[in-house]
């Protein structure tokens, strides 16, 4: 009988530490599940911005109005007239009591000794209002201005960024990504900083590109999504071939542009891709294509319409 307790402790203690294990184990993967999903919507939130930036670079707007917002000042007068009328009269061929009274008629013809002379004193008071004229205008890729860049509104946007950065590189940690990424990540953003303090465009751009080739390594180590995933790498090299559009060095965008199509083009056979997302993915493609052959002419202009279009199209995948 003795014997048989024991056996039964025994094999309860077993199956507690089974089941303790098994709930630590649960509760370490879903965690982990937890911190993966964290850290993917944070890389997602810092390629949106720095997609942003890269427009801000030669004022591409995704849409195609801006609302420009204008003020206004109305001035009113209100002005009020105080009249005194008096009146005196008298007939010489009348004996009586003489009254005071107030005489409303105007247009009498008689010849009277008295007259009625009255005065008003006029006084305006003048109120200013402020008011705010909004007004839609046309912001495409051939009406703005390309070369007057908006330089608050980028060093605005990148200090947003960094309010996040201590957050998401501890998570990214926490994730086993490679350390000296995550250092050098927080060094090209320090240099894009100091980029964007002196306003130079083009250094700009190449520290842009250079901050965005660690969003790229982390989306592939951390994303799960393949579709995203393609889609990061594509732009990667899409931005590459921006960057230098300025300098004209047309073999180099073509390079580029042909390097994307060819990561891109897996996502047309792939079967893991949401059939939903099958037609935008094709569309992509085409217009990818395009954007390939606005290098091929060499016209600035085409290029950065293409381009727009391209990056409407693929960053709502």
């Amino acid at each position: 009988m003795k014997k048989f307790k024991i056996i039964s402790y025994i094999i309860l203690f077993i199956v507690l530490v089974i089941l303790a294990l098994t709930v630590y184990t649960s509760a370490t993967q879903n965690n982990e599940e937890d911190g993966k999903e964290k850290a993917i919507s944070e890389i997602k939130y810092l390629d949106s911005k720095l997609v942003e930036l890269f427009n801000h670079m030669n004022n591409i707007e995704t849409r195609n109005y801006k609302i420009y917002t204008t003020k206004t000042e109305e001035s009113s007068s209100k002005q009020s007239s105080g009249e005194g009328a008096s009146s005196s009269g008298g007939n010489g061929n009348s004996s009586g009591s003489s009254g005071s009274g107030a005489d409303s008629s105007s247009n009498s013809d008689s010849t009277s000794n008295s007259s009625a002379t009255t005065q008003g004193a006029d006084s305006g008071t003048q109120k200013q209002n402020q008011g705010e004229n909004y007004e839609m205008k046309a912001s495409g890729i051939l009406t703005s201005d390309r070369n007057t860049i908006d330089w608050n509104l980028c060093k605005n946007e990148l200090e947003l960024i960094y309010t996040s950065i201590s957050t998401i590189t501890l998570d990214l940690y926490s994730l086993n990504v490679a350390q000296e990424d995550i250092l050098n990540f927080n060094k090209e953003i320090d240099n894009l900083t100091a980029s964007f303090q002196e306003e130079n465009k083009q250094l700009s751009l190449e520290n842009l590109v250079k901050v965005y080739e660690y969003i790229s390594k982390f989306t592939q180590n951390v994303v799960d999504d393949t579709l995203y995933k393609t889609v990061v790498e594509t732009k990667l090299n899409v931005f590459k071939a921006y960057s230098i559009l300025d300098n004209k060095d047309w073999e180099t965008i073509k390079k580029n542009l042909t390097d994307a199509i060819n990561i891109y083009s897996s996502l047309l056979t792939n079967t893991g891709v949401d059939a939903s997302k099958q037609a935008s993915v094709n569309k992509g493609y085409v217009l990818l294509n395009e954007l390939k052959n606005a290098a091929d002419i060499e016209n600035d202009s085409v290029f950065l319409i293409k381009y727009k279009n391209l990056l409407e199209e693929i960053n709502n995948m």
